[in-house]
């Protein structure tokens, strides 16, 4: 008889002990689940900032699910949340992705610099303006010159762009004459070759012919080039910054000018910068050009004697005028070679 009590009092301190265990594990898995949730709500507000500080062009949505197991087993478990993670901006983006883009001014920026493409069927004009100012030393024959163009870009599938330009120009020479004409149509093709991931930085390439169809682009990048191009324009986030470089060579096309035919020099370029968001809505932009004249003639449009390299140091503003509409001005310094002493750039794209 005591050993059969013995037997059921083991038997009651086994299942007491159980459940205190069950009850203990439960207990723990509760706040387990407790600090999950509130660690969960804490990234849901970092996040917020996060998105509000960097307005990503587009979302995606990510569900978290605790890890203690399945609802039908814990019914204590919270739902799934729903994570909004700003996405890494990316050229040739859908259509509807191209909305998001348009009050943002960083990324219209590196259009404009040639770093990104534009989405698929997206139309941007942009007419530019620009007063140029020419000193003695950098040109002792013009003293101001003015131009105007427009450039007509277009998004296509495939993370491709196509882009049509057309200058006009105006200069004042110091003997009291004055030149105006239609300057070289150009067109380009860009095209999206790596997307920004990790350590990848964003690669677009782009090749374009630039017609010798009246008198060469003297308010381009690269003065009196025309003829074949073909560049490569690398991009990367530093946040706060997106550092940009480009290289590009210009076979120069011959033409004929005043009944001489002339043979221009073939141009490496190549060009570096940096921008910054200061605000979804503005931004700021500062490059450094240099182009070197691979073989000059004597009829080449530089100084006697002076160094076959061109550079410039420029510094811009960008802002959201209104939806789909942006305002862009940029000064621009000469600093060696037959450049203006100072440049004065507006430009205005304009989305459809």
């Amino acid at each position: 008889m005591r050993s059969k009590l013995s037997g059921m009092l083991a038997v009651f301190c086994v299942a007491l002990c159980c459940s205190t265990a069950a009850a203990e594990t439960v207990e723990s898995l509760k706040k387990e689940l407790a600090a999950k949730q509130a660690r969960i709500k804490q990234l849901e507000r970092r996040l917020s900032v996060i998105e509000r500080q960097q307005q990503g062009p587009s979302a995606r949505p990510i569900a978290s699910r605790s890890s203690a197991g399945p609802s039908s087993t814990q019914p204590d478990e919270p739902a799934p949340t729903t994570v909004v993670v700003p996405a890494v901006p990316r050229a040739g983006a859908a259509p509807a992705d191209a909305d998001d883009d348009l009050d943002r001014a960083l990324e219209r920026t590196l259009v404009r610099e040639g770093a990104l493409v534009l989405p698929p069927w997206v139309v941007e004009a942009t007419p530019q303006f620009s007063f140029a100012h020419w000193d003695k030393v950098q040109d002792p024959y013009v003293r101001n010159s003015y131009s105007a163009s427009l450039t007509m870009r277009m998004g296509l599938p495939w993370s491709s762009q196509v882009a049509l330009s057309l200058p006009y120009g105006y200069s004042e020479y110091r003997d009291g004459t004055h030149w105006s004409g239609v300057g070289d149509a150009g067109i380009q093709l860009s095209k999206e070759l790596a997307v920004e991931t990790g350590w990848t930085p964003n690669l677009v390439g782009s090749i374009g012919w630039t017609s010798p169809t009246r008198n060469g682009n003297s308010f381009g990048p690269v003065p009196f080039v025309s003829g074949f191009q073909a560049g490569l324009t690398a991009s990367k986030r530093l946040d706060p910054l997106v550092v940009f470089g480009s290289v590009n060579y210009f076979s120069a096309a011959s033409r004929d000018i005043a009944g001489t035919r002339f043979d221009p020099a073939d141009v490496f370029a190549a060009r570096g910068g940096a921008s910054m968001a200061l605000s979804p809505a503005t931004s700021m932009t500062a490059g450094f050009s240099m182009a070197y004249l691979l073989n000059t003639h004597p009829a080449d449009f530089i100084l006697p004697g002076s160094d076959k390299l061109i550079s410039t140091a420029d510094i811009g503003f960008t802002t959201i005028l209104w939806k789909r509409t942006l305002l862009n001005v940029t000064a621009q310094f000469g600093v060696t070679g037959h450049t203006p002493d100072f440049r004065l750039i507006t430009s205005i794209p304009i989305r459809f």
